[in-house]
């Protein structure tokens, strides 16, 4: 919308321009406080519509009130998270709803985003050498998730690296799946209605939490209601950044470059491919994460357009 007020007055610029000249001084000025009020009418009519979007959104995302009295018996906070795709060109917020963030409290992109909901499937870990693990404890209420629970007690111990190549390994680790005590842990897992969760979020710089979420029910438009409760915050965990790295079918030594890496993260996040992580060094730039289906060339695209070097793809399609 604030596009098209600066429109307006672009264009209200322009012809009085091309009028000016057969103006007198005096009709000038009665004009100039005549397209002054316009403005100030444009602008106010402008800051209601932003009002009423902000207030329809807010509407649009909370739980309802019977939701939250539900989750108040268990002692726990609500919310609700849209499927990817389905909010995109319809809210202002970054990410259309499809993330939340138990650390802010909100489901904007870039507010530490630690969980998303895609294709029927929830996942944490988006961006940069950020990644966390997620354990479905099945069919069991908020109040039975103790630290004593078989799906916590491996995350609730877990240290998070402090090296670039550590944690890039521990993102691949989650990929894949693994077991520990007796539980499963993975970046990605089927978002079950009636299901209870156990997620770690590890966000370099940013933030690292452990909770427990439960999916309350499935709405008639396909967004999920979830009851959530925190375990534990730990302390903020930092990267030590590599400052070199060896590239094993070659001989010279590449430096890392996070800059291009960002500029790649960005655009790659602009064109709504928020589940890639990005690598960069001085001769390539490494794509790693995943993408909905067809999208992987234009993926490709995007990062040798703006990282002007090759590309090393390590995508793979859901």
């Amino acid at each position: 919308m604030r596009f098209a007020f600066n429109i307006f007055v672009l264009f209200v610029f322009f012809v009085s321009a091309a009028t000016a000249q057969n103006l007198t001084r005096e009709q000038k000025i009665q004009e100039l406080q005549t397209l002054g009020s316009k403005v100030e009418s444009m602008r106010s009519r402008l800051e209601k519509m932003e009002t009423r979007q902000e207030e329809l959104e807010e509407e649009i995302l909370a739980a309802s009130d019977s939701d939250l009295a539900e989750a108040g018996k268990e002692n726990a906070s609500a919310f609700r998270i849209f499927p990817r795709g389905l909010l995109d060109d319809k809210i202002s917020i970054r990410g259309g709803a499809a993330y939340y963030s138990f650390t802010s409290k909100t489901h904007d992109y870039n507010e530490t985003p630690q969980i998303e909901l895609q294709n029927g499937d929830f996942s944490v870990g988006f961006y940069g050498a950020n990644f966390g693990f997620i354990s479905d404890a099945g069919e069991i209420t908020l109040s039975k998730i103790t630290e004593q629970n078989k799906n916590v007690n491996f995350l609730i111990n877990y240290r998070p690296p402090t090296s670039e190549s550590e944690a890039r390994n521990e993102y691949q680790k989650a990929g894949k799946g693994f077991d520990a005590n007796g539980a499963n842990y993975k970046k990605q897992v089927s978002a079950i209605v009636g299901h209870t969760y156990i997620l770690r979020a590890v966000s370099f710089d940013e933030a690292d939490t452990l909770v427990a979420f439960k999916v309350y029910r499935k709405d008639t438009d396909g967004s999920l209601i979830i009851f959530w409760k925190n375990i534990e915050n730990f302390e903020t965990p930092k990267l030590e950044r590599n400052k070199t790295a060896a590239n094993s079918f070659e001989t010279s030594v590449e430096t890392i470059d996070h800059e291009t890496a960002a500029q790649v993260q960005n655009a790659l996040n602009e064109k709504g491919l928020f589940n890639v992580s990005v690598e960069a060094t001085n001769k390539v730039v490494i794509l790693r994460g995943t993408v909905p289906k067809g999208k992987m060339a234009d993926a490709v695209m995007h990062a040798t357009e703006t990282g002007k070097r090759k590309v090393r793809n390590e995508l793979t399609e859901q």
